[in-house]
């Protein structure tokens, strides 16, 4: 390893991390990085071993989401992986979202821009995409939509607390504070849906079994809690990220509007361009070999999905952003055989990738359908937010609404 001057927590850094990828490629592969205790890898390939090989394990979330969650999937390796995963993975299966939650994607995006006409101005992240993924979770939960408010709280404050990549004490105990609010909330509902049944996700949860014994309660509530700020927070940044690519690249905007067929490559394009997530962590169970160096065993690394969707190495033009990419196979984009860092690979790649997926082509197709012109609001480009997760944090834009024909 070599000295360095990257610091995630600087102006600079924040500001824009991308001009860094390509310094961290050619100059610094493997650092040290002393305020976070960690390791630091960003190659595409030091990345995918990281999150292929079992060398490196993903136990780091015992401290990382287990005091918020509980044990969830997240941590779990091994056997114990696989049967958890299989035993809710039936629900995130293509056909069945098709068929159970495509309908209520389509109701809630619908609903959300009923509240847009005679408008010519709105703020596409904070009255759009902010609140979809939220609106769909609650209503595959079987929960009252009256109920969104709390959820977004608890939403926030979980989302605060996974990103606590400093150590805020007010943004622990905020967090713990609304996990065990959301637990009191569940645990009632847990407790109603196991006598009477329904066709909710809850419900679905509560009759699954792993060898013949039913999840129990904790399992449960800490798995709708990880589906709310996981799966929300995802899409939510995914779709806000993808219209901002689109408007600062109005070549590309104007090839989709031409070719609808090209929706899933924008979308995939967007995802290796502007991934929600920039880094995931993980556990060394051993000493262990990586470009520039040598990590030492029970060590945090940090892999920066940001900046291996950046490496040239493995993706022509890099920091350009194109919808024509033949590098991205998007059949494959978000399976366990990706080469698309964003929503991890292997056996541990994002279990509801594609209920994000799903959602974020339901509310482009939308977007698109609906409005026949938009751009910027006054301003322009209002750019991005966050380290550990990086994002449009408000998307205004003006635009004339198609008319009915």
């Amino acid at each position: 390893m070599v000295n360095h001057n990257i610091n995630f927590f600087s102006k600079p850094y924040q500001d824009n991390p991308y001009r860094y990828y390509q310094e961290m490629h050619e100059q610094y592969p493997l650092f040290f990085h002393e305020p976070t205790n960690s390791y630091v890898i960003s190659s595409y390939e030091d990345v995918e071993r990281a999150l292929k090989d079992p060398v490196f394990s993903s136990r780091n979330y015992s401290w990382q989401v287990e005091p918020l969650n509980g044990v969830t999937i997240l941590q779990m390796e091994g056997k114990e992986h696989t049967q958890y995963r299989n035993t809710v993975a039936s629900n995130f299966h293509r056909q069945d979202l098709v068929e159970q939650t495509l309908p209520l994607i389509r109701k809630n995006v619908a609903s959300l821009f009923d509240a847009f006409k005679g408008r010519k101005v709105i703020d596409l992240r904070k009255e759009f995409t902010a609140l979809l993924p939220l609106r769909v979770i609650i209503d595959m939960l079987g929960l009252p939509e009256k109920d969104l408010p709390v959820f977004q709280f608890w939403y926030h404050a979980f989302a605060r607390f996974l990103q606590n990549i400093n150590g805020s004490e007010t943004v622990i105990q905020e967090g713990k504070a609304a996990m065990d609010a959301f637990r009191d909330y569940v645990d009632n509902i847990v407790d109603e849906r196991t006598e009477n049944p329904g066709n909710d996700l809850i419900s679905v949860l509560c009759s699954a079994q792993m060898e013949g014994k039913r999840m129990s309660k904790e399992r449960i509530v800490g798995y709708c809690a990880l589906l709310l700020h996981g799966g929300g927070e995802t899409t939510d940044k995914a779709i806000a990220s993808l219209f901002r690519n689109l408007l600062l690249h109005p070549d590309q905007l104007a090839l989709l509007k031409q070719d609808r067929s090209l929706l899933d490559a924008a979308i995939t394009e967007s995802l290796r361009y502007s991934p929600p997530a920039h880094m995931i962590l993980r556990t060394t169970n051993e000493k262990v070999k990586v470009s520039g160096g040598e990590i030492p065993e029970n060590a945090t690394v940090v892999c920066m999905l940001g900046a291996a969707n950046r490496d040239r190495r493995r993706f022509k033009n890099p920091d350009e952003f194109n919808i024509l990419r033949k590098e991205l196979d998007t059949k494959t984009a978000y399976t366990g055989i990706t080469n698309l860092a964003t929503f991890g690979m292997g056996p541990h790649v994002c279990l509801g990738v594609q209920l994000a997926i799903m959602e974020m082509q339901v509310a482009s197709d939308f977007v698109l359908d609906y409005m026949e012109e938009f751009q910027f609001a006054d301003g322009g480009d209002p750019g991005e937010v966050g380290i550990f997760t990086r994002y449009p944090d408000s998307l205004p834009v003006r635009f004339k609404a198609r008319e009915a024909n």
